[in-house]
């Protein structure tokens, strides 16, 4: 059996916290995570929280924090970034969010698993939603995905918060490249890798 980090909980062979860094939020992030993403060993919303104490990841199947979520989301200026039906660029938007925000709303999982988030939960399709139109390409290598610059929830997060906010992200980018530089899977679960 594994030893755990008790901190950033991950495998002590593969520990991460000697690369964590504060990042300050002028807004509060909430992940809501998918169950399967939960245990996953290369989620980057556990990252996420370890650099930013202003963020929240709740399970999607914690019913009462995720109502809680959306009473808070429904008394304060909420935004999602998902690109829904209606969703506008962030960066066109950009500009107006430390005014116009409190909290931004993430979805964590595949691109499968957040549109069935996105479904599940109809108050999230109240709020306004934003997609990306000039977001560069991800970094992010150790797992598949069908788009070339489709973000990983902690590029997401850093590509909002630096846009909308002006804020220093690059110590959540320098910890996801930490951990990828840890991963010791096999290389043909990289992006890229001819299957």
């Amino acid at each position: 059996m594994r030893d755990y980090c008790s901190q950033c909980h991950y495998p002590l062979r593969t520990c991460v916290c000697a690369h964590v860094q504060q990042v300050h939020s002028p807004v509060s992030v909430w992940l809501i995570q998918h169950p399967r993403e939960r245990d996953h060993a290369k989620n980057t919303a556990r990252l996420v929280s370890l650099c930013v104490p202003d963020a929240h990841c709740i399970p999607a199947d914690d019913n009462q924090r995720i109502n809680s979520l959306a009473d808070r989301c429904q008394q304060q200026p909420s935004a999602v970034i998902y690109p829904g039906p209606a969703s506008m660029p962030w960066e066109s938007h950009a500009e107006d969010a430390p005014q116009a925000f409190t909290n931004l709303v993430f979805l964590d999982g595949s691109w499968r698993q957040a549109k069935g988030l996105w479904l599940a939960h109809p108050w999230l399709q109240r709020l306004p939603s934003f997609h990306f139109s000039a977001n560069p390409a991800s970094a992010y290598a150790i797992r598949h995905t069908d788009g070339e610059h489709h973000l990983s929830t902690l590029e997401a997060v850093a590509y909002s918060l630096t846009t909308g906010y002006g804020t220093d992200t690059a110590a959540l980018l320098r910890l996801q490249h930490a951990m990828q530089a840890h991963w010791q899977g096999p290389a043909c679960h990289r992006r890229g890798h001819n299957r």
